[in-house]
């Protein structure tokens, strides 16, 4: 890459070169500006950003006033043409390509990636190489910022290691261990607790003949993670391990396999007693090969402590992953539908959104064809039902299955049934956590405790839980205590599995506060499968550390488990035994519920406000968009199980009501099995409740989901089955407008969004909907060419959209004006637009827009003669799209745009590649402008390879579709290109 007159560098030193000539910036706070405004070169960094950078948390009070004069000083600095801009929001320096350090270094490790996924490892290695060269020094050595060096430095090193692997990776594909054995060496020794490089260190010895150095370079790995973590090695690092041990060929393979292990199993229960003769019964089975193991037994009986500790057991001999899932098939919470399961594992394997399919057959067959060949170990925790297990087991042999259950499920495999702990072994248990002094000043009445809890793991828990801490452990006094309880109500549940549980839990129970007692109660409301310290507070209708403190106390009586930052989850028996003291004690419930189902609503709400502020906002934000995102992923379980409680037990309007809050998260994050499963129960229940608003909302957003899917005739089918209400008939007209467009049924769309603006002149309507109607007109005269009447429509709904702060709707009238730039020749001012649009969907964190808008910004660049910046952006915009997954149409742009860019490059053969995989992701979501599309940049990119009469081929396909279609700029370019060719 040819490099610009200026030059800066931030992966060192500062380096501020103007022109050629060296320019010093001797003030350190001038470095500081300088080198933050660097670090976001081409994007406006906040003043307020800038502050804190060069002032720390607690700026000065005239660190407002101060920090223009230090922009001031350093645009005279750096002289003509000026570099710095003034923004609506704070100040951004322009750089042309490659004048800084940093985008040469993300640049080539782009390319390295690229062409490492290509197998050219040759090209790969020089590229990663080049991209190392940029590295001078630790990053922002002299810059004097406590923030950046806390924030920004870390990231920056932690990009670089990562090349270095990569770099690693490729040389031992080309077998050329023997040379990276050295680095990785010294690598080990600076790094010693990153495993990916003691793994790279193994495989490399084991490679030139030194087995015994690469099996003790595990041992030090080992040694080093226990010493300072306190953890064992990682499932990878072990796989390698057992793969020396073993001589499995794959260790001299070239290229490495794209499987990528996971394990998710929960840590294993502390202090587990006991159960010799079945662990090693069923370890025993696990370990000599493929196996089917049922673990079945009464309820709080140990069966997932026993599960996770044979799991963690013999995990080496899965070296490809352990998944697990609770299946809830004895909960108060409903049941994981299998759909769901599959398309967890599936995410968890590594499948893109995209190539999860929503039918559960196929599903099943896309389960069982990712585990062929492999060694994974499946654990199913707490099964109903051998119909709830049997999609779930392994086609192929190599996999395992482990299941826990209440029932004896009948299935081809081994069963083992647990019963209660043998008394020695329950006094064990009682005698460890006890400590010794217990165990030997009071041996006879841990062994009374052990009998009246039954014997029962679960009961003999929650009896520790009100013993252990106390200043003087008085066992003998929790035994009459314990004995002490209703004797008919003992006698009447004698032959009850759960009787001795409940006597442990009546204790703990009646030992709690009166404020602790009433929130254990109303946990037995909780819906799903874990609550969080707010879900709690809204339950109590107290404060949050009120929540908090009696969570705590709950929890130091084994009531319930912390299972995160702020999160805590019940065990199936408590939660039944918590909802039926809720109702003995009289407990306002639906009170109760209410108010949990309100703090869901309303939070999700604010996230709303927060992530799609055009839809009109309830208040000011009082959260950011990470905190929202966050607040999201961490309650979707919950607010689906809310949903699903709603629909089948009521209210029934709140059922719409949460998943309507949501819907925008669920259908963009790749939880498409769930969201349909929700909005089918939300949708019942407006069908129930005779809601004719709630059905079409829930109907778009049925129909919203098979569009995201790619399924655009099922979206329309949806959307034809429902007749709009008023209220919501703008929602309705406008997926309906999209639907159309995206089709290519451009006279329907055109009808639908003309529509939308009769509706947005109704009293009431929210600037949405008009604002929406513009940018749906917009792009349907976009398609047909008229790019005069296209950005007239654009240009008022981009004004309205500023008017209105409504980012997502901005950032998508902007991105289509761009377009309209880029058709007329105007690639300057298409850049700016899609830039622009791709800061307003940063800010809202909508990332499949930002993959179309990049491949979009590609393109006006490479047209406007920037093509090493247009390949690094292409290349960005096909890394996203693919880590994203969920939308072939978006898929089927950025392979567009990167065929143009490959083309201008020089490489007619890659761009021709690169049309016809957009031809077949846009033929396969019938995306008709997407087809005709790649047919007319086919035929420039054979022309440029000398396939003329497939070039011929395309012309006409692509000319006689785009005139059938109205697509007025693709039939133009296709009938001059025929012209041409003729």
């Amino acid at each position: 890459m040819a490099l610009s007159q200026d030059e800066f560098g931030v992966l060192g030193s500062l380096v501020v070169r103007r022109n050629g000539r060296s320019v010093p910036v001797t003030a350190a706070k001038h470095r500081i500006v300088l080198a933050t405004l660097l670090l976001d070169a081409n994007r406006s960094v906040p003043a307020s950003d800038l502050i804190r950078r060069v002032w720390g948390e607690t700026p000065p009070d005239r660190a407002a006033q101060t920090l223009p004069v230090y922009v001031m000083r350093l645009r005279r600095a750096l002289g003509e043409p000026p570099l710095i801009h003034t923004t609506p929001t704070g100040y951004r320096i322009d750089l042309p390509p490659g004048a800084l350090d940093l985008h040469r270094f993300e640049a080539a490790a782009e390319q390295g990636a690229k062409l490492a996924a290509a197998e050219d490892f040759t090209a790969a290695a020089d590229a990663y190489e080049r991209a190392l060269e940029c590295w001078h020094g630790p990053p922002l050595a002299d810059v004097p910022s406590e923030s950046l060096h806390e924030t920004e430095a870390p990231n920056l090193v932690e990009q670089r290691l990562r090349v270095i692997s990569e770099l690693v990776d490729v040389k031992l594909r080309l077998g050329r261990s023997d040379e990276v054995v050295a680095d990785l060496r010294r690598l080990t020794a600076q790094h010693p607790l990153r495993e990916r490089f003691w793994s790279q260190l193994m495989v490399a010895l084991y490679r030139v003949d030194r087995q015994a150095d690469a099996l003790d370079a595990y041992r030090q790995a080992s040694t080093t993670l226990a010493r300072e973590l306190g953890v064992d090695p990682s499932d990878s690092l072990r796989a390698v391990q057992h793969a020396i041990l073993t001589g499995d060929p794959a260790l001299h393979q070239p290229v490495a396999s794209t499987w990528a292990p996971v394990s998710q199993l929960p840590a294993p229960v502390g202090n587990f007693v006991g159960r010799g003769a079945e662990l090693t019964r069923v370890t025993g089975l696990l370990e000599r090969g493929t196996a089917t193991v049922v673990v079945c037994g009464p309820p709080g009986v140990g069966k997932t402590a026993f599960a996770i500790s044979v799991a963690h057991a013999v995990r080496d001999r899965y070296p490809d992953g352990q998944l697990y899932v609770n299946l809830r098939g004895h909960s108060t919470s409903p049941p994981l539908p299998t759909s769901a399961v599959l398309a967890r594992f599936l995410r968890a394997m590594g499948v893109r959104a995209d190539h999860i399919p929503v039918d559960e057959q196929d599903l099943v067959a896309g389960y069982r064809a990712r585990l062929r060949g492999r060694r994974v170990l499946i654990t199913l925790d707490n099964a109903a039902s051998v119909e709830q297990v049997r999609p779930l087991l392994p086609a192929d042999p190599g996999c395992s299955v482990l299941i826990t259950s209440r029932n004896e499920l009948r299935l081809r495999g081994t069963t083992v049934r647990l019963d209660v702990l043998r008394g020695d072994e329950a006094w064990k248990l009682l005698a460890r956590s006890l400590g010794a002094e217990a165990a030997v000043t009071q041996f006879d009445a841990l062994g009374e405790l052990a009998r009246l809890c039954g014997y029962l793991p679960l009961a003999l828990r929650i009896a520790l839980g009100n013993l252990v801490g106390s200043s003087h452990v008085d066992v003998a006094s929790y035994v009459e205590e314990l004995r002490g309880g209703d004797r008919l109500a003992v006698l009447a549940v004698d032959n009850d599995d759960t009787a001795a549980v409940r006597r442990a839990f009546d204790l703990s129970y009646a030992a709690l506060a009166p404020a602790a007692a009433r929130l254990f109660r109303l946990t037995g409301l909780l819906p799903g499968p874990d609550f969080s310290v707010f879900g709690a507070a809204a339950l109590l209708d107290a404060p949050e550390d009120v929540a908090r403190g009696l969570l705590e106390d709950l929890a130091s009586a084994h009531l319930v488990q912390r299972v995160g930052p702020d999160r805590f989850a019940l065990h199936d028996l408590l939660h039944d035994y918590a909802a039926d003291r809720a109702e003995a004690a009289g407990e306002d419930l639906d009170a109760a519920r209410r108010r949990l189902f309100d703090w869901y609503l309303r939070t999700a709400v604010e996230v709303g406000d927060v992530l799609y502020p055009e839809l009109g906002t309830s208040g000011p934000p009082r959260m950011s968009p990470d905190e929202a995102r966050a607040w999201l992923a961490a309650e979707r379980a919950s607010v689906l199980a809310a949903t699903e409680h709603c629909a089948a037990r009521g209210p029934l309007p709140m059922a719409w009501q949460l998943i309507n809050s949501v819907s925008g998260y669920l259908g963009s994050h790749g939880h498409h099995v769930e969201f349909l499963n929700a909005v089918g129960a939300a949708l019942g229940a407006a069908r129930a409740a005779g809601d004719h608003d709630a059905e079409t909302l829930m109907t778009v957003w049925l129909a919203t989901e098979h569009r995201n899917l790619g399924n655009l005739r099922a979206a329309q089918r949806h959307l034809r089955a429902v007749r709009p209400s008023a209220r919501a008939e703008w929602l309705h007209v406008g997926l309906d407008g999209i639907v159309h467009l995206e089709l290519g049924e451009l006279p329907a769309s055109l009808a639908a969004f003309e529509r939308m603006a009769e509706l947005a002149e109704v009293e009431g309507a929210l600037p949405h909907v008009r604002i929406s109607a513009l940018t749906g007109l917009g792009a349907v005269w976009l398609m047909r060419g008229d790019l005069v009447t296209a950005e007239s429509f654009l240009s008022s709904g981009l004004a309205l959209a500023q008017a209105a702060d409504g980012v997502n709707i901005e950032a998508a009238c902007a991105a289509l004006l761009g377009r309209c730039s880029t058709a007329a020749g105007d690639y300057a001012r298409a850049a700016e637009l899609q830039r622009y649009a791709l800061e307003a969907w940063y800010r809202s964190g909508a990332r499949h827009p930002r993959a179309e808008a990049m491949a979009h910004l590609a393109a006006a660049l490479c047209l406007g003669g920037e093509h090493a910046e247009a390949m690094r952006t292409a290349q960005r915009a096909l890394a996203l799209v693919q880590e994203l997954g969920g939308s072939r149409r978006i898929e089927s742009e950025v392979h567009n745009a990167l065929g143009l860019v490959l083309r201008h490059l020089g490489k007619p053969g890659l761009a021709v590649a690169a049309h016809l995989r957009a031809l077949e992701l846009a033929t396969s979501s019938d995306y008709r402008y997407g087809v005709a599309r790649s047919h007319v940049s086919l035929v420039h990119a054979l022309s440029a390879d000398g396939r003329r009469a497939e070039a011929l081929r395309h012309a006409r396909v692509g000319r006689d579709l785009a005139s059938r279609s109205g697509f007025g700029e693709f039939e133009s370019l296709a009938a001059a290109a025929l012209s041409d060719l003729t």
